[in-house]
């Protein structure tokens, strides 16, 4: 995996990471995408921080719960 992980024509470099981004990898990205941005969270805190924000403004099912979960379990509880 490179440095930044693209999705959808959105240049996602660490210092990008939004809200935005995750609703629409959640919202429209593929199993890979996912994936993606499942190791990205373990390795960048933006993107990790990015998602936590997400998480309670976010209609998707099932992904924020997980991703909840995730980060609870790699940063603990917040």
């Amino acid at each position: 995996m490179s440095s930044s992980m693209e999705h959808r024509h959105i240049n996602t470099k660490d210092n990008e990471w939004g809200v935005a981004i995750v609703h629409s990898i959640w919202e429209r990205g593929s199993e890979d995408d996912i994936c993606a941005l499942i190791l990205e969270v373990k390795r960048n805190a933006k993107a990790a921080n990015a998602v936590r924000r997400a998480i309670s403004h976010s209609d998707v099912y099932g992904w924020p719960k997980f991703f909840k979960l995730y980060l609870d379990k790699l940063y603990g509880r917040e």
